[in-house]
């Protein structure tokens, strides 16, 4: 599918918002590591995908999500991230869960559980990155059990949950008229209100 101009700038607007919340995230991570612990911080990880479903359920169009969250980790990495480049390659693998959660609908389905999937698989992907580049060696069976448990379910909830209220809140503004997810929204109301009429 083709993009139109309106949708590839949301997009950069959104991951540029999304990178530099990525950034202050990284920051807070730091000193809340050192309070409860590296696996206890995990229930921070779901903002660092939220750039994925955000756009993906607003531009309803194959690869969205995996752009967004390559052009907000693009955004951390340059804006300063104590990750570096390896944001970067996280971001990739973030991005290839999000995408995978719409593909298996064949982009045909955007519902709240759809979305909290794709937070879910996008933590999955970061994992997958983790073992590759640290080997499982690095973790105990432990800390890795607890580690994918945290990172699943605050993916879910602040990646999938908090990407669907803060595109309703945007859409309430009137600011995504001209997208998918309203066209979309006015076709079904336009079908409903054919059907009743029709009664």
């Amino acid at each position: 599918m083709n993009w139109k101009m309106r949708e590839v700038v949301l997009t950069v607007a959104l991951s540029l918002a999304c990178g530099v919340l990525y950034l202050g995230w990284s920051t807070l991570w730091l000193p809340i590591s050192a309070l409860v612990g590296p696996v206890g911080a995990e229930i921070m990880f779901g903002i660092w995908v939220l750039a994925s479903p955000l756009i993906a359920f607003i531009i309803r169009k194959p690869g969205a999500a995996l752009i967004a969250e390559v052009s907000a980790a693009a955004v951390e990495v340059f804006t300063g991230s104590h990750f570096g480049l390896s944001s970067l390659l996280i971001g990739f693998c973030q991005g290839l869960g999000a995408e995978l959660a719409f593909f298996l609908f064949r982009y045909k389905k955007y519902s709240l559980s759809t979305l909290m999937l794709s937070g879910a698989f996008a933590a999955i992907g970061s994992m997958v990155y983790s073992l590759l580049a640290n080997g499982f060696g690095y973790f105990t069976p432990g800390v890795l059990g607890a580690t994918f448990a945290l990172r699943i379910i605050s993916g879910a909830i602040l990646g999938g949950l908090l990407a669907k209220l803060i595109a309703e809140s945007l859409a309430k503004t009137g600011t995504l008229q001209q997208y998918e997810l309203m066209r979309q929204r006015r076709e079904q109301q336009g079908d409903t209100y054919g059907s009743t009429a029709g009664m």
